[in-house]
């Protein structure tokens, strides 16, 4: 998606100030508007800007300054440039996510007034590994029916604070489960299965293992209750190994945020491998800090 939003931000630019009022207008009816640094006539830097999922907040994202154009204010323009129209559009709040180990981008930010509210670890498996054989688990699981879904939703939501989970855009849409979710995934050339564990009645653990055809990758997915994230996950993990070991050696990937960044050792030892940590950020737009140019 954001390489296509840049091929339109640059073949518009081309046409030049026609080409950025109609990008203007095209993505006005959207809610979603593109900003892009211009050059000699050429694209040297772009930003993203769209609503979020969570009533009055916005999302940055695709902010990108040529290698050669860097060091001269251009990223932070696009920034600010962004910011100013989230407020002008009636924004609360604006967020982003931004890779730990980037200090020039953190210090950036840091300096407009956006603050830290969670982490998010992406751990992923490469294509073509093989599985060693896949450890028992003892775990009673079932398949999850369509009345489990506001369970789903609430357990992807353990053990983060409300600013994280909207920075992270969790949706109800993201967790319905039943035979209808199933059949509508497959129509999409997804197969995706979800399982739960009980105690006493009550749903405490949750796994999902989906498989996307056309890009040819899986994607396990472990909640769990917050007091039983140490005991449930490690075996839900095991799980999650044992049925994707069945399936096609395509790269796997898996996403912990929060809390569940404690279950990193156990996907590991599965051969799952720290890509990066995401920061999460937001700025509160009632308290923005005047920008410096």
């Amino acid at each position: 998606m954001a390489r296509y939003t840049l091929r339109r931000m640059q073949r518009m630019a081309r046409w030049g100030g026609l080409g950025l009022w109609l990008w203007s207008a095209e993505t006005e009816a959207w809610g979603a508007p593109g900003f892009v640094w211009l050059e000699d006539g050429q694209v040297v830097g772009n930003i993203s800007l769209r609503r979020a999922a969570s009533s009055g907040g916005w999302m940055i994202g695709n902010v990108a300054v040529r290698a050669d154009r860097r060091g001269r204010g251009i990223g932070q323009a696009l920034v600010e440039t962004a910011i100013k129209s989230a407020a002008q559009r009636g924004g609360a709040w604006v967020g982003l996510e931004v890779r730990e180990d980037n200090g020039p981008a953190r210090e950036l930010y840091g300096r407009l007034g956006f603050e830290p509210v969670g982490t998010m670890l992406e751990l992923a498996r490469p294509a073509g590994l093989p599985w060693s054989e896949p450890a028992p688990f003892s775990l009673p699981l079932r398949r999850a029916r369509a009345d489990d879904s506001v369970l789903l939703y609430h357990l992807a939501q353990e053990g983060l604070e409300r600013p994280h989970r909207e920075i992270l855009e969790i949706r109800r849409s993201s967790y319905r489960s039943g035979w209808e979710a199933r059949a509508g995934m497959w129509l999409e050339g997804c197969r995706e299965d979800w399982w739960v564990t009980e105690e006493q009645g009550r749903v405490v653990g949750a796994l999902r293992v989906s498989s996307r055809r056309p890009g040819r990758f899986h994607r396990v997915e472990v909640l769990s209750r917050q007091e039983r994230l140490d005991d449930l996950g490690p075996r839900l993990v095991l799980a999650g190994v044992r049925f994707l070991s069945q399936r096609q050696r395509w790269e796997a990937a898996t996403l912990l945020p929060g809390l569940r960044q404690r279950l990193e050792q156990s996907f590991a030892r599965a051969g799952f491998r720290r890509m990066r940590r995401l920061v999460q950020m937001r700025l509160l737009l009632g308290r923005q800090i005047p920008a410096t140019a």
